[in-house]
Order: C-alpha cells, then structure tokens, then sequence
C-alpha cells in the first residue's frame, strides 16, 4: 500500500474488513515515520498511534493519508461501523463508495468466497484499489481456504473490470507471520503469461498479498472464471495455432518422454519428483522474481 501510495494512489476513504491491528516492527515503523516526514514536513506521526497491536486507522491517516477509515465486520465486537455477513450481498449504500478496500485476511474465513470476493470489488470506486493480504501455502486449519496466484489474476481481469497491479508472494518464519521481521517477497507471474502452473512447494508459511484496480464498471462474474492452463487446452484455435508453432518443442518433448522410458523406473521418478520441486519452487525465475 506504501508504494501504491508514493505512485498517486488515493487512501481518502478507506474500508478494512474488519478492525485491522497494526503489525509494524520497530524497525519498520521508524522506517515509515521517517519517510513521511520527508514527504510531508508538516505530518507528525505519534509512535503510540503505530505500536505493535493496535489498531490500524491512526497509521492509515498518519502515513498514508487516509481521511475516513471505516471498517466492516460480521459483529460490533471490535466497534466495527458496518455490520455485515460477507457471505451475502452488501447493500447498495456500501457499492462504489471507497477508493481503498482492504482485505487484511478475512476472506479465507468466509465460506461463500465468489461472494466475498465480489463485495470487495463493488465497494471499491471507479479508479479505486482492493489490497488483500491473504494465506497462500502452509496455512492448513487457518480458514476455510488458502488461495493460489491463478485465481486473483482471474478474478481481478479486464472482463470483471479490473487490473492487477502487483501479485507478491511473501515468505514469513512462523505460523504467525505478523511475528517475522524481515520477509522476503516475490513477484509473481501470470500463469496465463506463462503457459503454466505456477506452483509453489514450500517449508515456510507463505502469504499473498494483492494489489489490483478497479478500472470500468462491469456486470461481475457475468462469466465464471477459468483455470487459464485448461482454457488454453479447450481452445481449438489454439491447439491448432500450438501445433503449427509449437513443433520443434513438441519433438523435444517426445524425445525427452522417450528418453526417460529407457530408464529404470526408481530413477525416472526422482528425476521428474526433482524436476517438478524446483520448477514448484522460489527458484524458478520464470514463475518467481524476488522483490524484497
């Protein structure tokens, strides 16, 4: 959202689902603090207003210029001031009403997800941005989900009105992530750009974080989205464009399945199982560009 930020990006209205705590490191919160002072001599940032655990609205105002922050939630338990089941329809009042919709892990505890989903982007305005942050891997038991790179690229498409700005994928040390200091990031490609699955095997808890635009006002989901890597295999026109272009990989991948099937059963099967963990991995710089 700091970059978002720093590139002309409004936060006049804020939305959270639900109250969000602030999960800063003293670190990053002298980091924040400084930087906003270069960018706005007059804007003094109370340390108190970012301790680690508090809520989130005094930072969202103080760095990154949020005039509203409102919040919405399934109780009034946290003082909430919209209450709401994601699981249905937000009212019409809510549509188009806020230039940040920010999601900070609520929608893997929803079990109705096209329709939590589609909330957040009819509550966003026209030139407005959904951020989500929101587990990826080794998050079992968690939620109700953990979510892949494929379906945000799908959901937040040109056809439902949006664009992503950036997909990260962010590595943290424990099952609480908050708790890691120094996560590293990386970029994701689009599994359509790429022709391919983007995987992920990983040790580590792993979360995605989220940054897409709301670019024209569009009827949501009027198709239901699809896996790209099975679009493109349904698509005749595209088998047939793959076979006259794609000969020569095609007989390299021949020769290769060939080759394998001269080899010993036990050896074949570690070398394809290593093959898919590193093309499954950080490692792989056609999926994975590291970031932070």
């Amino acid at each position: 959202m700091w970059n978002a930020r720093n590139a002309g990006a409004s936060f006049d209205h804020v939305l959270t689902i639900g109250r969000q705590n602030l999960c800063l490191h003293p670190d990053e919160v002298r980091f924040f603090i400084r930087s906003r002072a270069r960018s706005a001599a007059t804007a003094k940032v109370p340390r108190e207003s970012c301790a680690f655990g508090a809520f989130a609205e005094p930072f969202l105002e103080a760095c990154l210029g949020a005039r509203t922050v409102e919040a919405l939630d399934y109780s009034d338990y946290d003082g909430a001031q919209h209450i709401h089941d994601m699981n249905e329809p937000v009212p019409g009042a809510l549509a188009d009403r806020f230039d940040v919709v920010f999601d900070g892990g609520a929608l893997e505890h929803i079990f109705n997800f096209p329709i939590a989903i589609a909330n957040l982007m009819r509550m966003t305005k026209l030139g407005g941005r959904v951020f989500m942050s929101t587990p990826a891997n080794n998050f079992c038991g968690h939620g109700f989900y953990q979510f892949s790179p494929e379906l945000v690229f799908r959901v937040f498409a040109p056809e439902n009105g949006f664009e992503i700005q950036t997909v990260q994928l962010v590595e943290a040390q424990y099952p609480s992530p908050e708790l890691t200091r120094n996560r590293v990031a990386y970029a994701v490609a689009d599994p359509a750009n790429v022709q391919a699955r983007v995987g992920l095997v990983t040790k580590r808890p792993v979360l995605m974080l989220v940054e897409a635009r709301k670019l024209r006002q569009v009827p949501l989901f009027a198709r239901a989205p699809l896996q790209s890597d099975y679009a493109r295999a349904w698509s005749a026109a595209k088998t047939a464009a793959l076979r006259d272009t794609g000969a020569r990989a095609s007989l390299r991948l021949t020769l290769r399945r060939r080759l394998l099937a001269t080899m010993p059963r036990t050896l074949r099967v570690r070398l394809v199982g290593w093959a898919q963990r590193r093309s499954f991995s950080f490692a792989n710089e056609r999926f994975y560009r590291r970031v932070l």
